[in-house]
């Protein structure tokens, strides 16, 4: 059997091979047919729920809000510890004992995914909706065969870039990547849709062999997140004076979002601009961050929060004059879209699904992936913008968002189920 090797762990891909044996039973013999009218109970499954902060759980979480605003039942099933599942657990969402994965430890590996099977039954669910491809992801897939239902997955991870932040071996990186894209080829063979947050994740998928595709953007809060909060309170809170500029980054603090490109760039920024940077989130990279600060003399200029609570985001996002991500590795870019929908200048790289959301010059800038001396230029741009571009970009940047508005992709998602229905 063919064994990928991570540190300090071993996973049997061909456990996949389980879904053979799912084929040869039913709970439920005949798929039953929604009638367009009546409310659904959908179930999301998924490896990364609460107390976890990402841009997984933001989808999910939105997408649960709309959807039972308009009379439908969403239940999540995760993996879990204990402790999660008396902090979070309640009548529609269930934790199953799990493993922590070690190098993302945002995600958990669930020890018996198919106890879901009997949860789902009993609750009766129309529609499984994966928001996973492991352990979750698995159970996804024997729910649905088991119990003959509709099965959609959506793509969220770039995982074939993973091994860029594993090892440096071009050949290794080839290898697994290849690999990689072929067992989720295998992964969503089962699914009757997949969907993807953004055109150019889709065109990955169709590239690698995934068809059947669809175009469902992460829906963002526009109502939550606008410019309506006092962009001051942050600033007196953290001791930032009003006339230093303020740059403000967010999210997990890992090794694919880049953050020292950001450190980097905005030690150049400061031969030119008095200013400060905030970056807010946590993470496993959060020490190397933090330490890369100290060697470039910057530890009172650059504020580490940690993760804030939900309702203090949009004041981070509105205190900051640009808001910038080094990314090159969004599926769709979450956290950007918020600071758009705050009117913020906002900078980006210029990978994957970024440029979808930021047209340079118009509402947004990008600069090259990893080019530190371009990133400082393109936030010195926006910290020195006249106000009347200034406004122009601002305004801009929450069109943008608008288009992406939980309502809208709410929309485009039961679009996807009524395919499958």
């Amino acid at each position: 059997m063919a064994q990928l090797k991570i540190p300090n762990m071993q996973i049997n891909l061909r456990k996949l091979d389980l879904m053979k044996a799912i084929h040869k039973f039913r709970l439920r013999p005949d798929r039953k047919k929604w009638d367009g009218k009546s409310n659904l109970k959908i179930g999301f499954y998924t490896d990364t729920y609460l107390p976890n902060v990402d841009g997984v759980v933001n989808a999910m979480i939105g997408y649960k809000g709309e959807l039972e605003k308009r009379g439908d039942e969403v239940f999540i099933f995760t993996s879990g510890t204990a402790n999660e599942k008396r902090e979070y657990g309640n009548p529609k969402t269930f934790f199953f004992d799990s493993l922590v994965f070690p190098p993302y430890p945002q995600y958990k590996l669930a020890i018996f995914p198919l106890n879901s099977i009997r949860v789902a039954q009993k609750h009766k669910i129309d529609l499984v909706h994966s928001h996973a491809i492991a352990s979750m992801g698995v159970a996804a897939i024997a729910s649905a065969k088991a119990l003959n239902l509709p099965l959609i997955g959506t793509f969220h991870t770039m995982m074939p870039k993973a091994p860029s932040y594993i090892t440096k071996n071009f050949i290794g990186k080839k290898l697994f990547s290849a690999f990689a894209w072929g067992t989720i080829k295998q992964f969503y063979s089962p699914f009757d849709l997949v969907t993807a947050p953004s055109h150019v994740i889709e065109k990955l998928l169709n590239k690698n062999g995934i068809g059947n595709t669809a175009v469902v953007p992460n829906g963002t809060n526009t109502s939550k997140f606008s410019a309506k909060y006092d962009p001051n309170i942050v600033r007196e809170l953290l001791g930032i004076q009003r006339h230093e500029k303020l740059i403000v980054t967010a999210g997990r603090l890992s090794e694919e979002k880049n953050v020292e490109v950001l450190i980097k760039a905005f030690a150049m920024l400061r031969k030119s601009q008095e200013a400060k940077f905030i970056i807010q989130g946590d993470g496993p990279a959060k020490s190397k961050y933090m330490k890369l600060a100290k060697k470039l003399g910057l530890e009172k200029e650059i504020i580490f929060t940690g993760f804030v609570k939900e309702f203090e985001v949009p004041f981070f996002y509105c205190a900051a004059d640009v808001f910038a991500t080094a990314s090159t590795f969004e599926t769709q870019g979450l956290a950007l879209l918020e600071a758009m929908a705050c009117e913020r200048v906002c900078v980006g790289a210029n990978s994957l699904a970024i440029p979808e959301l930021l047209q340079e010059g118009r509402n947004g800038f990008l600069f090259k992936p990893f080019d530190e001396e371009e990133c400082a230029e393109k936030m010195l741009k926006g910290l020195q913008l006249r106000d009347g571009a200034k406004r122009r970009i601002q305004q801009n940047a929450r069109r943008t968002a608008l288009g992406f508005s939980i309502e809208k992709s709410t929309d485009k998602l039961m679009d996807a189920y009524r395919k499958v229905l």
